[in-house]
């Protein structure tokens, strides 16, 4: 009876998107269901050299553009950061970005001045408070309402900022989950006591719309694809649409069979259905076997004595069978700690540093 009395004393504060959120807005939906969030970075390239260690909640937009990203992409990048709460606290947010692709956040990576993950989660602030849930409708939680099922004041405004550009009502645990203040491990939690279906209306008739003709295939370039070319195969002309707005956000082409799939408005069945047919690689880090292996390779060599791996440059690491890509990223990863590895530990972090190549260096490591 207290909660009842609480829940309509409480009053419901009136959340309005700010201009920033409302600039997003027509972006976001276009990604909003995208696992990743992932999209490809800029062609435009960067000395590597020249970068050093930075806290990206210092970055301007122009900054950003300095580190090979257009301006549309640096732009949403500071705009991520507002929705996330106006500060990165984590690596791990940085990479969840839909602009900053794999590749691109791996160059990134070792120059971030943020922990892997962050420290304010629901997870760490309330390691020992169960949540005795009862069934609940998402769409009648208040922000104090998603603040006594464990998030923080922060956390609990951005689900309501999150709710407004979904259309200003959640319409099923799908778009629940995608909410990126909510993790895995907090949404499997609650899941089963949200009132709302797994999937909309709109997405199971957007599967069944794509799946009711029966197309002739031939091989495609998806690049190459008007709006009429998508209706041709079974999309509706606003999904057509979608999907070229889709790919301008990309850079203005698909480089993998990876990114249109995350495409939201491509259902997996409709993709499945496709898939043979599309003529592009299936990832961007697709390259030939044998280029593969060139790079993922690191040759087994006699070691003799010890070494200070303090001391070695690009052509040591090459001696001692890495790649040339592979050692730029140790030294890298080294500026990125302050010029030195403090012990071996802390040079098995590098990921261009097997467990294996690891084991086969160690007994020769000194650091002095």
């Amino acid at each position: 009876m207290f909660e009842i009395f609480q829940n309509f004393s409480i009053q419901h504060d009136a959340y309005e998107l700010t201009a920033s959120d409302k600039v997003l807005l027509e972006s976001y939906k276009i990604h909003s269901d995208s696992d990743n969030y992932t999209f490809n970075s800029s062609s435009k390239k960067f000395d590597k050299d020249s970068i050093k260690p930075f806290n990206p909640n210092n970055y301007s937009q122009e900054d950003w553009v300095k580190l090979g990203f257009s301006e549309r992409q640096a732009e949403v990048i500071i705009k991520y950061k507002g929705i996330v709460g106006g500060e990165f606290t984590s690596k791990e947010q940085i990479k969840k970005c839909y602009v900053i692709d794999e590749e691109k956040y791996k160059e990134l990576e070792p120059f971030l001045l943020l922990p892997e993950k962050s420290t304010s989660t629901f997870e760490t602030k309330y390691p020992e408070n169960k949540i005795a849930y009862t069934n609940f409708n998402p769409n009648d939680l208040p922000q104090q309402g998603w603040e006594r099922i464990g998030f923080t004041p922060k956390q609990a405004e951005v689900i309501m900022k999150y709710k407004q550009i979904v259309g200003g009502k959640f319409t099923s645990k799908e778009q629940i989950k995608k909410c990126f203040v909510i993790s895995d491990d907090k949404y499997a939690e609650m899941s089963r006591y949200i009132l709302l279906p797994e999937h909309t209306k709109q997405e199971e008739k957007q599967e069944k719309r794509q799946l009711s003709k029966t197309i002739n295939y031939v091989k495609f370039n998806p690049n190459n694809y008007s709006e009429n070319d998508w209706q041709n195969i079974g999309f509706s002309s606003k999904q057509a649409e979608s999907i070229l707005k889709y790919k301008k956000i990309l850079g203005g082409q698909f480089k993998s069979k990876e990114q249109l799939k995350k495409c939201y408005m491509i259902s997996d069945e409709k993709y499945n259905e496709m898939q043979a047919y599309i003529d592009l690689p299936e990832s961007v880090e697709s390259k030939s076997e044998k280029t593969k292996v060139e790079e993922k390779s690191i040759a087994q060599v006699d070691i003799k004595g010890k070494f200070n791996p303090n001391n070695l440059n690009v052509e040591d690491w090459v001696k001692l069978g890495f790649t040339e890509k592979q050692a730029n990223t140790i030294l890298n990863f080294k500026r990125s700690l302050g010029g030195k590895f403090k012990d071996a530990n802390t040079l098995k972090k590098s990921y261009a540093i097997s467990e294996e190549k690891f084991k086969e260096l160690e007994p020769h490591l000194i650091f002095e």
